[in-house]
């Protein structure tokens, strides 16, 4: 039964490769004919026992061993191989070698991060940034100016990591509040890292309204409400 499935099959394929033949050059019909060729050659012999001794690559030789003159060395010379450091037959398996590069970053936890303000010489770079109502963008010269200075701070010590806090004033939703910080903090790292920060050192967090800098209700108190904060961590 076997036999009558394989032959079946081979059948099948070889008159599907005449079908598909009509649309293909005369060179790319030799060439799936021959191919085609050696797959029923090695299907007979395998019906008749023959299979063959699976064996150990030790050497490129040895992995590529062609057997059609129309296949030159020449053509496998850039194939990256690796031959087994020890020529005694071990259980090993002969591979190419995964290159991976080494990860040496560290990425600090949430209470790591200090207030700036704890620190001179950072609280005069990572000060607040403003916003409108009811707005996450970065329009004020101030603010601008400010992440542009933070900026070239961590670019020439890339070493720091900052937290930027998202913060609204106290009018809203608490659920609009928190959407609204996360854009706020997300539109200062944009500008970071078009400034030229990595990514990688710039972690966002919103607080919406749930920590303000001032508990009163006026227009001047809410605008200071509305900010990006900052988070500071130094290797």
């Amino acid at each position: 039964m076997n036999r009558v499935k394989l032959t079946s099959i081979i059948y099948l394929s070889f008159m599907a490769l005449l079908l598909v033949g009509c649309c293909r050059s005369a060179d790319d019909t030799w060439d799936d004919t021959k191919t085609c060729g050696r797959h029923m050659g090695r299907g007979f012999r395998s019906l008749g026992g023959k299979h063959g001794d699976s064996r150990q690559v030790c050497c490129r030789e040895d992995f590529l061993q062609c057997k059609d003159d129309e296949y030159c060395m020449q053509d496998f010379q850039a194939m990256e191989f690796e031959p087994l450091s020890d020529q005694n037959y071990s259980k090993e398996i002969a591979m190419v070698g995964t290159r991976k590069k080494a990860t040496t970053s560290y990425v600090p936890r949430a209470d790591e991060f200090q207030d700036p303000r704890d620190n001179p010489a950072l609280s005069s770079i990572f000060q607040n940034v403003h916003f409108p109502y009811n707005s996450s963008l970065v329009k004020s010269k101030e603010g601008r100016d400010t992440v542009r200075a933070i900026a070239e701070y961590m670019k020439k010590h890339p070493g720091t990591y900052v937290y930027v806090e998202g913060h609204c004033d106290e009018r809203g939703a608490e659920a609009y509040n928190l959407a609204l910080g996360t854009r706020r903090c997300n539109a200062v790292r944009s500008q970071l890292i078009k400034e030229g920060v990595d990514p990688e050192h710039i972690m966002t967090v919103s607080y919406g309204k749930e920590r303000p800098l001032d508990l009163g209700q006026t227009e001047e108190v809410w605008a200071r409400n509305r900010r990006a904060e900052f988070k500071v961590y130094q290797q």
